[in-house]
């Protein structure tokens, strides 16, 4: 018989995954490269929406090894603002995003990354790299965000439900009327704005 979840202030049942600004270049080239343009944080969210899939990173986004994978993080929804920031501050998440249960991203794949310094790593097949996270306690910590990754691309039409995340009522508003394939899984859409001035 499965123990009951469990419930705790510092432990959630949903999975986030948020976004930050995409900067785009003309070259590929990093001695030529000149930055064309920035696509804020919204717009990359509104992009997921229409295509209806959230894509892989690879190793642009520290992801190791050759398989691409998508990273979320179980860390609750009233400690965001200690995790992301609004575009005036600087910071590594922006608050655009998906929240999916983790019974829908562990049904889809989606594990628990390993946590370990990049020595200790060298036991996992190249083709599970992508599960690894690098841990070097008091240099390289990334223990904070609680990160999940699942291979790939992931599919938002084949889940159940899921909750966007922006950061104001406006931007609610405005993607209540977004027109995109993922309209009848949509559960609400949370201003996050309005989260962090309440705690």
């Amino acid at each position: 018989m499965a123990a009951p979840p469990a419930r705790r202030a510092d432990f959630g049942h949903a999975l986030v995954h948020l976004t930050r600004e995409r900067k785009e270049y003309t070259s590929t080239d990093f001695l030529t490269q000149k930055l064309d343009r920035v696509v804020a944080p919204f717009d990359v969210l509104k992009e997921i929406l229409a295509s209806g899939t959230i894509r892989g990173s690879g190793n642009e986004g520290y992801v190791k090894g050759n398989r691409p994978a998508v990273c979320f993080s179980e860390i609750p929804l009233a400690s965001m603002h200690q995790f992301a920031a609004p575009m005036s501050d600087p910071g590594r998440y922006r608050f655009y995003g998906i929240a999916l249960s983790k019974q829908t991203v562990f049904e889809a794949g989606g594990r628990p990354v390993i946590y370990l310094p990049d020595g200790e790593g060298e036991w996992i097949p190249p083709e599970e790299k992508w599960r690894h996270v690098r841990f070097e306690h008091g240099h390289v910590d990334y223990t904070h965000e609680r990160e999940w990754r699942l291979r790939g691309d992931l599919d938002l039409k084949t889940v159940r439900g899921m909750f966007v995340i922006v950061w104001s009522a406006e931007e609610a508003r405005d993607l209540a009327k977004f027109s995109n394939p993922l309209t009848t899984k949509i559960r609400g859409i949370l201003p996050i704005e309005y989260i962090t001035m309440m705690l």
